[in-house]
């Protein structure tokens, strides 16, 4: 359906004139335009689609509020303080403000003052809010990250089992879910719970060319750690996840050790420490996080030039948006998986623990091993998993089509190896085992069970034993390897295990049974571009100036860096070199409201550099 004249000169005029964005990205037209016609949506767009700005502009050029629903308290701020700053009234209601807060918020919005009002599914439950909701004029109702509603979804949080009374409260009002993440099955169940109408649904491209995905077994963690950090400036921000507090601490402290300012940030730290911390890294004033996943989806940073996981997810879905983090922007960007063979039993026994949906949460960890441990191309893999085609042969952003890994031509006799291996060891030990026994390991558990004695004892000595353990999650993760569960899991042969191991005996051909293994060669990590370097040329010692002046105004105004504005922004400017008003509303991502608030500030450093060049 094509937009109405009026909605669409409405809406442009709007993205120019108050962001400062020359063009729509693909969806955000159509999303809009469902909500200026009252019909019912679900907008799916993976991180860094622009999923906010599909309900921010229609709020801002519609009469009433908007009222938004996020579970994300540190977004809600940020997003409220990134509108106010473009001149559109904003406010929030969470748990996390003082009384004075909450009445300013409640008077402006019942005083019809208010654009959008952000609040979290838990302040809908209290006594009256609905209630009070009924005195306001509202525009719409946006549900953000709505996979949250979802049970199949990976994040599911049972306050949403609620906003279906939000929509039998007000059911003249459109409701619209919006996510970043959601396979095919999470989609119908947000619609279903979410009582959506006929709704209108948009889904985006879940292949992020700027981003560059690569897979490395654990080895000495800190290194690797090290390696790909060091591929970058200590200017650029990143983020290192972690499987565990203590890790995050580890981490943090390491790279400080290393010359690089980062913090730890986990649920346990007090909430003024990790707030503490979130606005150090959102201000630029420390560059590195090392963090669990309490450091979430409220991440609205755009400028994040790497995202490292020291340890495997628990879902894909989990993956694809922690590490989209990265490359907000649309700069070139990394992220790294760094995964092990105990990172398996860790959500395997999380999931034995949690025992709810077990069968459906197996199925997708599987997932992730099989993302982790096979040799296909990364962005396939992720593209297909949320049920959309990826007909390329080659990305060209991901280690496998990099050329940076290899299929092992003897992968058949290695394979046959291994399973013989755990044959012998009478499917009693565990991967490390096994591995020490193929390496010809003179530890002192292989030889009090005599099974230095064994044949296939040394059978790949000419392997280290992490990269031979590694071979069995792969052959695990192809069905050829079964795991038991428990504290001490063991190594045994599925049904497809003993056929590959004697294919005659059982009437198979290798057709019936593809197997590859990989071995990571050891080279360094080659680095994506950094923030100073990407995209077309820029005057990178002008980057560096705009984005002290960046900080500063930040800093004064108590708002992350990039609210001010982004790496893209500042990389236009230094490239464009404005120093009138005219040309510096011709940056990228530069409005009405930035230029009046920002734009003396960063033209007199332009001005200043131009001069400073002339002189030299």
């Amino acid at each position: 359906m094509d937009p109405k004249p009026d909605h669409l000169q409405l809406m442009e005029r709007a993205l120019k004139e108050l962001w400062g964005y020359p063009d729509f990205r693909p969806h955000q037209r159509e999303s809009i335009q469902a909500i200026l016609e009252g019909r019912d949506s679900l907008t799916v767009l993976p991180t860094g689609g622009g999923k906010s700005l599909c309900y921010q502009l229609p709020a801002a050029i519609t009469a009433g509020t908007a009222l938004v629903v996020s579970p994300l308290i540190s977004l809600m701020a940020d997003q409220v303080q990134a509108l106010n700053l473009l001149g559109i009234p904003a406010a929030c209601l969470n748990s996390a403000q003082r009384g004075e807060e909450v009445r300013q918020a409640k008077a402006m919005l019942f005083q019809g003052r208010l654009k959008l009002l952000y609040v979290s599914p838990e302040r809908l439950s209290l006594d009256r809010f609905l209630e009070e909701l009924g005195q306001v004029s509202l525009s719409f109702i946006a549900i953000d990250e709505a996979h949250c509603i979802s049970q199949w979804g990976h994040d599911f949080r049972p306050e949403y089992a609620q906003l279906g009374a939000v929509r039998k409260r007000f059911p003249k009002v459109s409701v619209h879910g919006f996510t970043a993440t959601a396979p095919p099955e999470v989609r119908s169940e947000i619609a279903e719970r979410l009582e959506l109408r006929e709704p209108r649904v948009f889904i985006g491209d879940y292949c992020r060319a700027n981003l560059i995905y690569k897979v490395i077994q654990r080895d000495r963690l800190k290194e690797q750690i090290l390696r790909v950090v060091k591929a970058f400036s200590d200017q650029d921000s990143g983020i290192v996840y972690c499987l565990t507090r203590k890790e995050t601490e580890r981490v943090a402290e390491f790279l400080q050790d290393q010359g690089r300012r980062a913090l730890p940030y986990h649920a346990g730290m007090d909430a003024e420490t990790r707030k503490r911390h979130q606005e150090l890294f959102s201000q630029e004033k420390v560059h590195i996080m090392a963090a669990t996943v309490a450091f979430g989806m409220g991440i609205d940073q755009s400028n994040v030039r790497f995202v490292i996981h020291a340890g495997m997810p628990r879902t894909l879905s989990h993956y694809q948006q922690e590490a989209g983090r990265a490359g907000r922007d649309g700069l070139p960007a990394q992220c790294v998986l760094i995964y092990g063979g105990n990172d398996i039993l860790f959500w395997k026994r999380i999931i034995e623990e949690e025992g709810v949906l077990s069968e459906q949460r197996n199925r997708q960890l599987r997932q992730i091993i099989d993302y982790a441990a096979l040799p296909r191309c990364r962005h396939k893999t992720l593209v297909e998993h949320f049920g959309q085609p990826f007909e390329k042969p080659n990305c060209g952003a991901c280690d496998v089509c990099l050329g940076e890994i290899e299929t092992l031509a003897e992968a058949r006799t290695y394979s046959r190896m291994i399973l013989s291996a755990a044959l012998k060891l009478k499917q009693a030990f565990g991967g490390a085992h096994l591995a020490q026994v193929l390496a010809g390991s003179r530890d002192q558990k292989v030889l009090q069970n005599g099974h230095d004695k064994l044949s296939v004892y040394g059978l790949l000595k000419q392997y280290a034993q992490n990269q031979i353990q590694d071979w069995t999650n792969q052959l695990e993760s192809q069905g050829y390897l079964k795991r038991a569960s428990g504290n001490y899991p063991t190594l045994g042969l599925t049904q497809a295990g003993y056929w590959l191991l004697r294919p005659d005996k059982y009437g198979k051909t290798e057709r019936d049974l593809p197997v590859m293994l990989v071995e990571t060669r050891k080279r360094q990590t080659k680095a994506a571009p950094s923030g100073a370097d990407a995209g077309a040329p820029y005057d990178g010692e002008l980057f560096e100036k705009l984005r002290a002046a960046r900080a500063e105004l930040a800093a004064k105004l108590g708002v992350p860096a990039f609210v001010v504005f982004g790496d893209r922004s500042l990389q236009d400017m230094a490239r464009r070199r404005p120093v009138n008003e005219r040309d510096f509303l011709d940056v990228f991502g530069v409005g009405a409201a930035k230029l009046q608030k920002f734009g003396k500030v960063m033209m007199g450093v332009i001005r200043e550099h131009e001069e400073s060049v002339e002189e030299a």
